[in-house]
């Protein structure tokens, strides 16, 4: 099957010139190339989404006309980018607030009506940990009183660290803030890890890392990094940031039952597991997720298909995959085809495509819409 999805792709990509832009009426998708892409088969129910890091549309388009294109071309669930670990693009009680919201207002509520306008999903997106964004008041405050992440080095990383019990507390506020004040679908972790391996050595870390495996550290981050206490340090770290997943799930879920609470990890489970912190498998092995999207990002679909399969065989259908399908590494809409399919062959629930931009919106979806999407997607609860 994969390598049949390799020779058809390959010739329809040798029998037709690629074209600027299928979405305009003056330049018209060639005949051999729009029959390939209608001669592909569609799948009814399932779910499809795309993430979006705008936390205003599509660039020079406003969210009706966003949520819209999603709509027309097959999609039914979307994920923007609407809050950060130091900055919402919303009235938030909890963050700091864009600047931009004073003039374009609350953008979950005008996000909200889009996608209740076209039945589509809202799963509201939030970059985690990184202060990415966030005013630089805000951000030398966090340093001061100890919050931000510091590396091996002792130098400064700009990111929350997991462990300071203030931010678990702002990290969890903030999302549930979401799940309170709005009617969304769902809300969905990001970021939800450490940066790498470097970090966080902060004192705050040591002094807690230390309480909780009752012991005294001599040198430090060296008795961490190698020997007897490399271990339970790593299981620590790991804790530190599935405390922030399992708190959430729970007091979402009792906020509103129907609330989806969804993650988007990495690819490599098991490497990031211990690089990053990021323990996904125990997160959906303990119930926390309603669906988990793996960042298969890959420019090779050999490798796309790698990570899938092994997704596919952990999950073992206990949560619903949706495979995060990177659109921007590919060299067009006939990989990204390729990828939706090997997706489903494969055994996945659904799909998510980075990023929605406006290429994506008049270049690649229309394209998925006469075969690959045709079919109706799944439909709202």
């Amino acid at each position: 099957m994969f390598a049949r999805h390799l020779i058809l792709i390959a010739l329809a990509s040798a029998l037709v010139p690629a074209f600027a832009n299928p979405n305009s009426a003056s330049t018209p998708a060639p005949s051999g190339r729009a029959d390939f892409f209608r001669a592909q088969p569609s799948k009814a129910g399932e779910f499809r989404g795309a993430w979006i890091h705008s936390g205003y549309g599509i660039q020079g388009w406003d969210w009706d006309q966003t949520v819209g294109a999603l709509k027309s071309n097959g999609f039914n669930a979307i994920f923007p980018n609407l809050v950060w670990a130091g900055l919402a693009h919303y009235p938030s009680t909890i963050l700091p607030i864009s600047p931009r919201v004073e003039d374009q207002g609350d953008q979950i509520a005008t996000c909200l009506s889009a996608c209740r306008k076209y039945g589509v999903e809202l799963h509201v997106w939030k970059v985690n940990y990184y202060l990415l964004h966030a005013p630089r008041e805000f951000v030398a405050e966090l340093r001061v009183a100890g919050r931000t992440q510091r590396n091996t080095k002792g130098e400064d990383v700009n990111w929350l660290c997991p462990s300071h019990p203030e931010n678990v507390a702002l990290e969890r506020d903030s999302m549930l803030e979401v799940a309170r004040q709005y009617d969304v679908d769902g809300i969905h972790f990001d970021y939800l890890r450490y940066p790498d391996r470097e970090a966080c050595f902060c004192t705050g870390c040591r002094e807690r890392f230390e309480a909780a495996a009752n012991v005294k550290l001599a040198n430090w981050p060296e008795d961490v990094l190698q020997g007897e206490r490399a271990e339970p340090f790593a299981e620590w770290r790991r804790e530190q940031i599935t405390r922030l997943v399992r708190t959430v799930s729970q007091e979402a879920r009792a906020l509103k039952p129907n609330l989806k609470v969804s993650a988007a990890v990495w690819g490599g489970w098991a490497n990031a597991r211990q690089s990053i912190g990021q323990d996904a498998q125990a997160w959906i092995d303990a119930g926390y997720l309603d669906f988990v999207c793996p960042m298969n990002y890959e420019s090779e679909d050999e490798v796309f298909a790698g990570w899938t399969r092994k997704q596919v065989d952990a999950i073992n259908r206990r949560t619903p995959l949706y495979i995060g399908i990177g659109a921007y590494k590919l060299s067009g809409p006939e990989q990204l085809t390729r990828q939706i399919q090997l997706s489903r062959e494969l055994g996945g629930d659904g799909f998510v495509v980075f990023q929605l931009n406006e290429k994506l919106a008049t270049e690649f979806l229309p394209l998925l819409r006469l075969g690959t999407t045709a079919a109706p997607p799944a439909s709202k609860n």
